[in-house]
């Protein structure tokens, strides 16, 4: 070779770094659908927890137990799912007339947190007494957001065509979409508003 320079020669890298990179890729997957499967089974046990609270606690404790569960339905198609399978509908109505505000407020928004799915909106109408608590928030609800989460509530069950004239049909309602339109937030106007329109297409 000319000017001393050696031929180069090609070395070869060793594979180890790339295959247990490749190797933990396909680990990943099947870590987090192990991790997903390990979340879910927990919240189901949470839910349990929390509906025992809610049957046998205090009212400052059933307050806290509406409360958790309203967090834990605002995201999620499984926790909503599994919350309205747990027995849960009938503690959260029975709150409904609660002298607490708190526990109230926190107990109908679940039930709305919940509705959003829609394989629930026909659990909720088929409890009995539900639609006619939901209502008697709508109308005597004590904080402004429990009655505003009372329309949105109604509203989001009758997206459901089957259920839109029993909502509409129940003793009350009518008066109190009126009230709700003159006397709260622009928040709960909305829902009001949008719940009539949905009446009078009915």
């Amino acid at each position: 070779m000319k000017n001393g320079n050696k031929p180069f020669v090609f070395q070869k890298r060793s594979n180890s770094i790339k295959t247990s990179n490749i190797e933990a890729l396909f680990r990943l997957p099947t870590s987090l659908a192990a991790n997903r499967i390990t979340a879910i089974k927990a919240n189901r046990i949470t839910v349990l927890m929390l509906v025992e609270q809610l049957s046998a606690g205090s009212q400052e404790v059933k307050a806290v137990a509406a409360r958790e569960l309203r967090l834990m339905a605002k995201t999620g198609k499984e926790n909503r799912s599994f919350i309205a399978e747990g027995g849960t509908i009938p503690t959260l109505y029975r709150l409904f007339q609660s002298t607490n505000p708190v526990a109230q407020e926190n107990a109908l928004t679940t039930i709305l947190n919940i509705s959003i799915h829609d394989e629930n909106k026909r659990k909720i109408m088929e409890e009995n007494g539900c639609l006619e608590l939901i209502v008697y928030v709508l109308r005597y609800g004590l904080t402004t957001e429990a009655r505003e989460n009372a329309a949105a509530t109604l509203f989001s069950l009758s997206v459901a065509h089957d259920f839109k004239k029993m909502i509409v049909d129940e003793h009350g309602v009518v008066a109190a979409l009126a009230d709700l339109l003159m006397q709260v937030s622009p928040r709960g106007k909305k829902w009001a508003d949008c719940l009539k329109q949905e009446s009078s297409a009915s």
